[in-house]
């Protein structure tokens, strides 16, 4: 109950819950061992630290509880590692922990873990600009979120070669990626991928001069100023973007500093944009 109030935004409720959840594991823990795994609310309260910024106190958790686990929830818990690295931009430490949560996985059983693997070291080389180890990733990230069966893993997937695709100057292809993204976080209302969407997009058309496309793009992100869960610090980012697009004086530059800005704001709700 805790984890699925912190998936949606309810941090507060989290934190309540989770407080709840410690004492009747305490009170379990006083009767004798039970059928719980250990490493799970270690591993998920170690998420909503993610989620609150509390990176050092997020990794503790997560070391807790791989002393605890066998090999399948050690690499769970690696990869969760790994996303805490990420959100602090610590991307060759986040890497290294994919590498090692890579190594545990040996069921074919366990696709999910696999394609969160694949694509948080897709994520994390292109962030570095190794492109090329990125891509010769993709076909297996590909081949795993099709096997899920969940569109929302397969658009996540074709949003990261977009970048990765870019990287490599295959432009048109790029394009082609991140519109398709877009589209689908639009229609579907997950606001901050769409605005991630839309700004990776707008640096491929700022740089080649297409300002009216990106005035276009801006134009459709208006209802992400309605949308819940995105805090009035990115809010007043992402409107300082639209009514730059709007007069078509917009840069690329602007546009990545914006995405690095809401890469860390995630996490980070009072943080503010520096113009």
């Amino acid at each position: 109950m805790a984890n699925a109030r912190r998936v949606q935004g309810d941090l507060h409720g989290a934190e309540e819950g989770f407080l709840r959840s410690d004492r009747l594991l305490e009170a379990g823990g006083a009767v004798g061992p039970g059928p719980l795994d250990a490493t799970r609310p270690l591993d998920l309260k170690a998420s909503l630290r993610r989620y609150q910024g509390r990176f050092d106190e997020a990794l503790a958790l997560l070391e807790q509880a791989l002393a605890n686990g066998g090999d399948a929830a050690r690499a769970r818990i690696r990869i969760n590692k790994a996303n805490t690295l990420e959100w602090r931009g610590d991307f060759e430490r986040a890497i290294a922990e994919l590498y090692q949560a890579e190594s545990l996985l040996k069921s074919p059983q366990e696709g999910r873990l696999a394609l969160a693997i694949q694509y948080g070291l897709i994520y994390n080389l292109s962030r570095l600009g190794r492109y090329a180890e990125a891509e010769a990733r993709l076909p297996e990230a590909r081949r795993r979120a099709v096997e899920t069966g969940n569109e929302l893993d397969l658009m996540r997937v074709v949003g990261v070669e977009g970048i990765v695709v870019a990287g490599l100057g295959q432009r048109e292809q790029a394009v082609a990626a991140l519109e398709q993204v877009r589209r689908y976080f639009n229609v579907h209302r997950i606001a901050y991928d769409a605005a991630l969407a839309s700004l990776e997009l707008a640096v491929l058309y700022l740089e080649e001069g297409r300002t009216g496309e990106v005035k276009r793009l801006s134009e459709e992100m208006f209802w992400i100023f309605k949308a819940q869960g995105v805090h009035q610090e990115a809010l007043a980012a992402l409107r300082l973007f639209c009514e730059a697009a709007a007069r078509e004086e917009v840069s690329a530059d602007l546009a990545r500093r914006l995405i690095e800005y809401l890469a860390r704001a995630r996490s980070q709700p009072g943080l503010r944009f520096e113009t």
